[in-house]
């Protein structure tokens, strides 16, 4: 479905610079992700990053304003491929809310959550966080390129993320973390979790028919490719 928009971003329509502008939206929350990345585990994010994260997350949300308005301005004028600005309408608001979780990682020490000490805990924390960064640096080429062989192994790797988060609260609950290492674990599992889900969706554009956005099952998957 992404190619179909693709074209018509490409085709002179209203809605040619848009591709650019949620491009802008993905490095955005990519800049913020990577900014949180080297410092959450332990909390030690300066009152300066902070700052400059929730910066960028209005810079997003007002990207998402902006394309939002020219879509519904795109659709009221002509009734021609009405469903592809709505794929773009949904795939911006996941762009948005993967700048809020960003922002909400970045707040996890002031919602009382400490430094997740070294062990198997923290190790696979680390691996879920990789996988959701290797997806977020990789979803953006994919789109351009529609390297569906390339999507597909992504979301196979993101839904198993997934499933591995649950399993490591369950773990959690074995363990002896205080409370404040406790929190900061539940709740960067969780937000992480939902980075990755969001990233599904988009990902699922490339390989999915419109009617199944974010639903993948390889079926239908190998019929939309047909």
């Amino acid at each position: 479905m992404w190619m179909e928009l693709f074209k018509l971003f490409q085709g002179g329509d209203s809605l040619a610079s848009l591709s650019s502008e949620f491009r802008k939206m993905l490095a955005l929350v990519e800049e913020m992700a990577d900014q949180v990345r080297p410092n959450i585990l332990d909390q030690q994010l300066t009152l300066e990053e902070k700052a400059r994260i929730r910066k960028m997350d209005v810079k997003v949300n007002k990207l998402e304003r902006q394309i939002r308005k020219r879509i519904i301005a795109h659709v009221t004028l002509s009734r021609d491929d009405v469903g592809y600005p709505l794929l773009l309408m949904s795939l911006v608001k996941d762009v948005e809310r993967m700048g809020d979780y960003i922002k909400n990682i970045s707040e996890v020490g002031e919602l009382g959550g400490g430094a997740i000490p070294e062990g198997p805990l923290r190790t696979e924390l680390e691996e879920i966080i990789g996988c959701a960064m290797e997806m977020m640096k990789a979803v953006g080429p994919i789109m351009d390129s529609q390297d569906r062989e390339r999507a597909h192994d992504l979301i196979l790797e993101g839904k198993d993320a997934g499933k591995r988060c649950d399993v490591l609260l369950v773990e959690l609950a074995k363990s002896d973390f205080n409370a404040a290492q406790t929190t900061a674990l539940v709740l960067l599992t969780r937000f992480y979790k939902r980075l990755g889900a969001h990233l599904l969706n988009i990902l699922t554009s490339v390989v999915m028919p419109l009617h199944k956005l974010d639903f993948y099952d390889e079926r239908s998957a190998a019929l939309a490719q047909e």
